[in-house]
């Protein structure tokens, strides 16, 4: 937060001041992954298309809680960001993230020997 007073932290950001959100994905503390994104041309691209931005941003969501129980996650998860497939590795059995209700699955049922029908 830029330097405010007591009876100023309440104001609007200076124009002049950059805002930027940060999207981090880390295991085990180590961060695996970074984005950040300034505030002034995410609102130009809203105002050109919400919906895509929108999009795009639930695909965060959606790409680091199906990628989380993946062989090579890492790749599963720089892959799903892309093109919102989330694959083993980055490139086997893959998922659309849009179609999979991501939280009704359990790591259980992401091994690869549940996916071949073995338990």
């Amino acid at each position: 937060m830029p330097d405010v007073g007591l009876l100023t932290s309440t104001e609007p950001v200076p124009p002049d001041t950059k805002v930027v959100i940060r999207f981090s994905v880390e295991v085990g503390e180590l961060p695996v992954y970074n984005e950040s994104y300034d505030v002034d041309t995410l609102s130009e691209e809203l105002q050109q298309d919400k919906a895509a931005v929108l999009e795009a941003w639930s695909r965060r969501l959606l790409c680091a809680v199906e990628s989380r129980s993946r062989p090579g996650f890492s790749a599963a998860l720089t892959r799903c960001l892309t093109d919102g497939m989330c694959c083993d590795y980055g490139h086997q059995n893959g998922v659309d993230v849009k179609t999979v209700p991501a939280m009704a699955v359990t790591s259980a049922d992401r091994s690869p020997a549940a996916r071949s029908g073995r338990r």
